[in-house]
């Protein structure tokens, strides 16, 4: 059941709206639909589809997501300080998943601070350090901070972890 319906269903709806967004994802969604009406396309003609109407190379998409049973483990390792007074928070990515990352940093005095940080940070391997370069002190730092991803394992999402 999860494989024929669930899991098709949530895949289509992080390429909207974490991947491509509405916007993108609509105009190419709507190109494939003109093309492809009253025909008999296979996965690798929306794959191509998706990719060239969008502009956006989504193989490590469609890997993760079809040709693997991948899960997506996310998780916020440590925030340092660093010797220029900026900050250093590492992530790193423990599943096979890779997707893009939405990081939101909180700072002695309460404000907030939320990056949308591209997939290719994990093109180098599972680990990631965000450079911040604020002199504010961080006091906590969450990734997927709206959980809007399938992450397996939310125990680790946050730093630091005793919260």
């Amino acid at each position: 059941f999860w494989v024929g319906y669930q899991k098709p269903a949530l895949m289509m709806q992080m390429l909207r709206y974490e991947v491509l967004g509405k916007d993108r994802f609509d105009a190419a969604f709507r190109e494939y639909i003109k093309t492809w009406a009253f025909k008999h396309p296979a996965p690798a003609d929306f794959f191509r589809m998706m990719r060239d109407e969008s502009g956006m190379d989504l193989d490590w998409f469609w890997r993760g997501w079809i040709f693997t049973t991948s899960r997506l483990d996310q998780a916020v390792d440590s925030v340092t300080p660093r010797s220029d007074g900026g900050w250093s928070v590492q992530l790193s990515s423990r599943g096979t998943m890779i997707m893009p990352a939405e990081v939101t940093l909180t700072f002695d005095d309460g404000t907030t601070n939320t990056r949308q940080l591209p997939v290719e940070m994990w093109n180098l391997g599972p680990s990631f350090t965000y450079r911040f370069p604020g002199k504010k002190r961080i006091v906590r730092a969450v990734i997927d901070p709206r959980q809007a991803l399938p992450d397996v394992d939310r125990s680790n999402n946050a730093w630091p972890r005793n919260r």
